[in-house]
């Protein structure tokens, strides 16, 4: 190879790299979800379709990237593995913290980005991570109703301001899902060893755009927007019942 030739091929592996990814081409997005999560996630959806039985009514509507906001009722303690089993976005929920820091499931939580949370309900630094997570274009699932209602989905406790909050003042879709056929059981361990027959399904996304960023702490907008939360939910507790004949 004469030396021209070689200091041509140096010259082309050199500028490759910027023919290839110029500006006027797509560079390939990364997966939210690969390397080691994959196979965490693999085992979750592994774990509830055997144990859960768990089935997906229909696909999860959310973005394929970007930021949502994913609301749903909150059964019992493997509602977030069902979620998380129905799609293909990473999903870091909002954990009380005194599960957040358990030994146990603290690497888990924040492996995958989970938000500790105080009870107390004027936890502002959640809050704002909250919104910093939405605000680098990830899912946030939220359960509005602050607490686990051990019912199998039978019944929905009261929308708590706080998600109405982060929904207006982050200005993302906001997709809703209903759980049901899970463990009647608010205690953690027996949620994860019952066998149940899980089940999710999806609602359109929920409209709150009168609501401008400016009114997220307004009562009234806070108010509206969780009676649409409510009623989404509600909406797809009956089409659940009719799906499924019983909850």
């Amino acid at each position: 190879m004469s030396v021209w030739s070689l200091l041509s091929l140096m010259i082309v592996v050199l500028l490759l790299p910027r023919l290839v990814f110029s500006p006027g081409i797509t560079r390939p997005v990364k997966p939210e979800i690969h390397g080691f999560l994959r196979v965490v996630a693999m085992l979750n959806a592994l774990y509830c379709r055997l144990w859960h039985r768990f089935e997906c009514i229909g696909p999860a509507p959310l973005p394929a990237s970007g930021a949502a906001v994913l609301i749903a009722n909150h059964t019992c303690g493997v509602d977030h593995m069902l979620l998380q089993a129905s799609s293909s976005r990473l999903l870091g929920f909002m954990i009380a913290r005194e599960y957040y820091d358990k030994k146990s499931i603290h690497w888990i939580c924040e492996y995958i980005g989970c938000i500790p949370v105080d009870r107390d309900g004027r936890d502002y630094s959640a809050t704002r991570a909250a919104l910093r997570v939405l605000a680098t274009g990830r899912v946030l699932p939220i359960f509005p109703e602050g607490r686990i209602v051990p019912e199998s989905g039978r019944t929905l406790g009261p929308m708590k301001p706080g998600a109405a909050y982060l929904a207006i003042r982050a200005q993302v879709p906001v997709i809703p899902a209903f759980i049901w056929g899970t463990p009647p059981t608010n205690e953690i361990v027996p949620s994860l060893t019952t066998p149940s027959e899980a089940r999710v399904m999806f609602g359109p996304p929920i409209d709150i755009s009168e609501f401008p960023r400016s009114r997220a702490g307004d009562k009234a907008a806070q108010a509206e927007v969780c009676r649409r939360f409510e009623h989404a939910l509600l909406t797809l507790q009956a089409r659940a019942l009719a799906n499924n004949g019983n909850l």
